[in-house]
């Protein structure tokens, strides 16, 4: 399968997780089109400001893989900053949070996978 750039479906979440401002979403491959054990395959991106609050995974892991800018995540209790070329890897039974208090735009490439 072959997605353009200008079909991927974007979408905006407010307080997305109970957190602050915007989080705007490309969705790389649709939903419906993703492989049977996955759930997400998204380029997230975080304006100043902006954050997705705490939240648990069960029954699936999220891995974030940042591409650009540099934010602040909450990995499981551990609260480090999250820069270019840092990944993160949340398995089910484990909690995060991610934020941006920088004027550069935070773009993520976040991937869900069930168990």
């Amino acid at each position: 399968m072959f997605y353009k750039a200008e079909e991927m479906k974007m979408e905006s979440r407010v307080r997305m997780r109970d957190g602050f401002g915007t989080t705007e979403f490309v969705h790389l491959v649709p939903k419906e089109e993703l492989p049977a054990k996955s759930r997400l395959f998204s380029l997230m991106c975080l304006d100043k400001g902006c954050s997705v609050g705490r939240h648990e995974h069960k029954n699936e892991t999220e891995i974030y893989y940042v591409i650009e800018g540099e934010g602040i995540i909450n990995d499981n209790g551990v609260i480090r900053p999250f820069r270019k070329g840092d990944c993160s890897v949340c398995p089910s039974g484990s909690f995060h949070a991610v934020s941006n208090e920088n004027d550069e735009t935070l773009k993520i490439l976040a991937v869900i996978i069930l168990d």
